[in-house]
């Protein structure tokens, strides 16, 4: 067998360096595939993070853009009708006339008062106010209209973006509800939905000699 080594140049070395050479420019295209392959999978999950954080945002402005629409229904005897969008980009919009139930109490100078009762017997049964339901849900994140105000929760919570329509001073409290009646239904879209507000009913009363007003959700069973 015969065995072959690196013909010694003029100046007494060998041809060592042309294959350090390779092996660094081996190691550098490595190195720099390597680096263009984390960059593009820590890119593309940025990019998607970035992608579902602006759809939830926008998903926030069209729900409050939504509820002062609605809410203009209830602030105005001349208003009946509002019509208001939503782009649901893969998300999920429900409706229902069964969602949040509100206890109500009136605190009165020797009585106690809970609504729903005599007019706003239409609104609840028993001691509690449902105010329906109108939600966007995308994946574990939920943007609601409840009462008049849009929250937005997940897993961990919920925070207002709007608060209802309350308004309380030293002498006179004013509690403004809006109640959601619709048929249940779920629509699923990636372009946008239309919907339209209609007044259905409108009841107001004036309690007069009142100490303490109470509203919290009633305890999911």
């Amino acid at each position: 067998m015969r065995r072959t080594t690196d013909s010694p140049r003029p100046d007494g070395r060998t041809n060592d360096r042309g294959v350090s050479e390779v092996l660094g420019f081996i190691l550098v295209f490595a190195i720099i595939l390597g680096s263009v392959t984390l960059l593009s999978m820590t890119g593309f999950q940025a990019m998607q993070n970035y992608q579902e954080g602006e759809q939830l945002r926008n998903a926030e402005r069209a729900m409050e853009a939504f509820a002062e629409n609605a809410n203009d229904v209830m602030r105005y005897d001349g208003i009946d009708t509002r019509r208001g969008e939503l782009s649901l980009q893969e998300g999920t919009v429900r409706t229902s006339g069964s969602g949040t139930e509100l206890n109500i109490t009136i605190e009165k100078t020797g009585s106690t008062v809970d609504i729903p009762e005599d007019e706003f017997s239409s609104y609840g049964t028993g001691d509690t106010v449902n105010i329906g339901e109108f939600t966007y849900t995308v994946d574990n994140d939920r943007i609601a209209y409840e009462g008049g105000g849009v929250v937005r929760g997940d897993d961990s919570g919920s925070v207002f973006l709007k608060r209802p329509q309350l308004r309380c001073d030293a002498e006179t409290a004013v509690i403004s509800l809006v109640t959601i009646s619709a048929d249940d239904r779920s629509i699923q879209s990636s372009g946008q939905v239309g919907f339209t507000v209609s007044e259905e009913n409108r009841t107001s009363r004036v309690y007069t000699e009142v100490n303490k007003i109470s509203i919290y959700e009633k305890p999911a069973t």
